[in-house]
């Protein structure tokens, strides 16, 4: 073997390389065979998406200063940062000093949702373990390879100048937008075999848990709740509201709190503020059992029903008032 071919084999990742090639490992692992990739493959595509993230963030952050990169940057000594001995920033620290001083272009908000999203579901994996179908987490990563892709097309490629690191980073890139494509693909064409489903119940419609999709019909039927795009199954409309709020009835008394909000409509006590699919940017309280809507919660009762405009009270409560009187 030559000394050309023996150096050819030196383990050698510059930090942008590096992060790209762990963008390289998830898309290829997320789009699988045909978009059906093996458990396995899911697993590690999301701890590889992660590390991607943080790496190609910090990377941009190094090529503008290297002291960005450490949590406090008064304390940079350039041995220890080449020795890998500091304590580098978190993701969200990150994302604001890409912000407010290297002003990248495509400006991320650092409490982005599926970068948030991301992380938990990577800390799950890590240190817990996680059950759900392959098809949410799929879905549950595109925002986030949409963000990448498109930070590192207008805020690193145009930075890295002309050198072989540019050159092996362009062809990284290549790979990702193909994986990248097929995925989305993918995952468009299942929300249309679904979307006749879908119609006609934008107002009583929530974005899934696991795969983040506004595929969750509460339509008010007999049947448990279930993600018509992924399959997550939730159970009755009161034990689904409970699993929204990220919690249950026993917790919340046992920590002082109380149950779910009452429904005007059908009397389950499973109503809940969410976005819902005609309105996804704001919140909609809806009961999760007959999948009324209302405009707001009565502040004396806690039940959902009409409100008398100004005085935060259903009207019920307010003739209770009058007759107080």
């Amino acid at each position: 073997m030559t000394s050309a071919e023996e150096q050819s084999k030196d383990f050698n990742f510059p930090a942008l390389v590096n992060g790209l090639d762990f963008l390289v490992s998830a898309v290829g692992s997320l789009s699988g065979d045909n978009g059906q990739p093996r458990p396995r493959e899911v697993k590690y595509a999301v701890l590889h998406l992660q590390a991607a993230v943080e790496t190609l963030l910090k990377a941009r952050l190094e090529m503008h200063d290297p002291k960005l990169v450490w949590t406090k940057v008064v304390a940079f000594d350039q041995r220890k940062h080449e020795a890998g001995d500091f304590n580098s920033c978190s993701v969200q620290i990150a994302l604001e000093r890409l912000r407010d001083t290297v002003q990248i272009e495509s400006a991320i908000d650092p409490k982005d949702d599926s970068l948030r999203e991301l992380g938990n579901l990577r800390n799950r994996i890590m240190h817990f373990g996680w059950k759900d179908t392959v098809v949410a987490v799929q879905a549950r990563t595109l925002p986030v390879l949409d963000l990448l892709v498109g930070f590192v097309n207008a805020d690193v490629l145009p930075y890295v100048g002309e050198s072989a690191e540019a050159w092996s980073a362009e062809q990284q890139m290549e790979q990702v937008r193909a994986g990248f494509r097929h995925l989305t693909d993918f995952i468009e064409l299942r929300m249309q075999a679904v979307r006749g489903q879908l119609t006609g119940y934008e107002h009583a419609t929530a974005a899934c848990r696991s795969c983040g999709q506004f595929a969750v019909v509460l339509d008010g039927g007999a049947h448990d709740l279930t993600c018509l795009l992924c399959g997550r199954q939730y159970g009755t409309g009161e034990y689904a509201a409970w699993e929204f709020i990220g919690s249950c009835e026993h917790i919340s008394i046992t920590e002082g709190g109380s149950g779910l909000n009452g429904c005007g409509s059908c009397g389950a006590s499973a109503v809940i503020s969410t976005p819902l699919a005609y309105s996804p940017e704001s919140d909609t309280w809806i009961c999760f059992m007959c999948g009324a809507t209302f405009e707001s919660v009565c502040a004396f009762c806690d039940q959902a029903n009409e409100i008398i405009p100004e005085m935060d009270m259903c009207s019920e409560c307010y003739e209770i008032r009058l007759d107080n009187f």
